[in-house]
């Protein structure tokens, strides 16, 4: 009787390893997939600019802020300026499909996982709107008065850079 006793415990044993061992194994989803692909829309909002791209457009919407009828640009002490003679208030910029593709990673995964920073501008300088729209969603991340908004994180210095190849836009 011992023996088996001892053979249906040595079963039982075998039988919940193997169940705990299955159940272990499990591949866990990524958080992360392909669902910066499924964009329409993306914004970047600073100051005193705003760029719009659209999934379905071949070019982006540029608007510069005007003050009065004079146009201000911003320098990196965040005051504005005077700048020569007027420039026009939007402008048609051109992103190649990989740059769109590139910006819309880069965006969704700023506001999916926003970084926290301890850092605190005087004057409310520095900071940046994004904005990541699908179908009947959007998902948003601002970043306040942290001075330069590029180096809050690896993903917005690479959107500056990126964006900054086709026109001037602020870094505070």
């Amino acid at each position: 009787m011992k023996e088996n006793n001892l053979d249906l415990k040595s079963i039982y044993v075998v039988i919940i390893s193997l169940l705990l061992f299955i159940s272990c194994s499990k591949k866990q989803e990524p958080v992360l997939t392909d669902q910066y692909k499924k964009w329409e829309t993306l914004e970047i909002k600073t100051r005193f600019q705003t760029l719009t791209i659209s999934k379905f457009s071949d070019s982006a919407d540029y608007y510069n802020i005007i003050v009065g009828n004079k146009e201000f640009k911003i320098i990196p002490e965040s005051t504005p300026e005077k700048t020569g003679p007027e420039k026009p208030e939007h402008e048609k910029i051109f992103f190649t499909k990989a740059e769109k593709d590139s910006l819309s990673k880069y965006i969704y995964e700023s506001v999916t996982q926003p970084k926290f920073t301890n850092v605190l501008a005087t004057d409310y300088a520095g900071g940046v709107i994004l904005r990541f729209d699908r179908e009947n969603m959007n998902l948003m991340c601002e970043y306040n008065s942290v001075g330069d908004w590029t180096t809050v994180s690896e993903n917005t210095e690479k959107i500056y850079n990126l964006i900054s190849k086709k026109v001037e836009i602020s870094k505070q």
